[in-house]
């Protein structure tokens, strides 16, 4: 197919980008309060995550400092991904239309596509996040390019969401119960673990952990408000105080596929999202059938950083 471009196309180019960024939602996506996004440049991201030092020691009088050697991390790669469609029309249908309206139609719907396919794409790390084989969301690997030790597993070889996390002391590690459903308890067993069992780093040294949000489905919602929005304990007669009361606050997720799944967490932590292109719309014509065309393709990644940062709870592991 031979490219034409007129001063239609880049006219209608134009135009467009117009259509599209006005009928783009305003309000923000759930993944972006939840992901960190960092700007790329690059067909990837690549660093090394941090392990820290250990504490300071005394130095009797007289004597060295004891020396410390930094320990082995891990290396986490975040590669971009390109999403996009082509859409046809015919000359004709273009010809005899308004002026661009087709085209407008078609991109109007792509303000929403493409929010709607970050939501999807961002929900897999939940969704997906305790699959036991691991997911291609977290693969990635460029062929060619770079490779992706822990492949479809997270930076240490395990599930986002598994039962045996280790450190580099020796010590493992729970952010995942298949079968807890959201009740006062069980969110006080998982708040308990959060905070004061997981909060350590990979030397195993006690670090300030705490979540702030429980993310739930649609389906929770009336669940999580009588726990968390409660002053006194529902359904109690004796006045007791709710101790849960705005421990975190509640916050639903269309996108989440299990209807009785939540997550614990703390919001831009743990979780990396990478901004390499932004929306890119293109217009050109075949200069066989003079039939137009229109494209669209952005490009954008993600990854896990730090597992700690977030706990599930009935989730389905396959």
């Amino acid at each position: 197919m031979g490219v034409m471009r007129n001063d239609f196309t880049e006219s209608m180019r134009n135009d467009l980008y117009g259509v599209f960024w006005e009928n783009y939602p305003i309000v923000p996506s759930k993944w972006e309060e939840l992901f960190e996004t960092v700007s790329s440049e690059a067909a990837y991201e690549q660093f090394t995550s941090a392990v820290g030092l250990g504490d300071l020691l005394e130095k009797p009088e007289g004597e060295d400092l004891q020396a410390d050697l930094p320990m082995e991390s891990y290396t986490i790669v975040t590669k971009n991904r390109t999403f996009g469609r082509l859409v046809q029309f015919s000359y004709e249908s273009v010809s005899d239309a308004k002026k661009g309206s087709l085209m407008a139609n078609s991109v109007a719907s792509w303000s929403k596509s493409v929010p709607n396919t970050k939501e999807k794409f961002y929900a897999k790390f939940f969704n997906k996040g305790a699959y036991s084989a691991g997911h291609d969301v977290f693969n990635n690997t460029m062929t060619g390019i770079i490779t992706d030790s822990s492949g479809a597993m997270t930076y240490d070889d395990k599930a986002f969401f598994a039962t045996d996390h280790p450190d580099r002391v020796g010590n493992t590690y729970s952010n995942f119960e298949a079968s807890n459903a959201l009740t006062a308890d069980h969110l006080k067993t998982a708040y308990l673990t959060y905070t004061n069992t997981n909060n350590r780093d990979e030397r195993g040294n006690i670090f300030d952990l705490e979540p702030d949000v429980l993310l739930i489905p649609k389906g929770l919602k009336f669940t999580a408000q009588e726990i968390l929005n409660s002053v006194l304990i529902p359904s109690s007669m004796d006045n007791t105080t709710n101790v849960l009361n705005s421990i975190v606050a509640p916050m639903e997720w269309a996108y989440l596929d299990d209807s009785d799944s939540w997550f614990l967490g703390k919001k831009k932590m743990g979780l990396m999202a990478t901004d390499r292109e932004t929306v890119n719309i293109d217009v050109f014509r075949d200069d066989k059938n003079l039939d137009y065309y229109v494209k669209i393709f952005c490009r954008f990644g993600g990854n896990i950083t730090n597992w700690r940062y977030w706990a599930a709870n009935n989730l389905s592991t396959s």
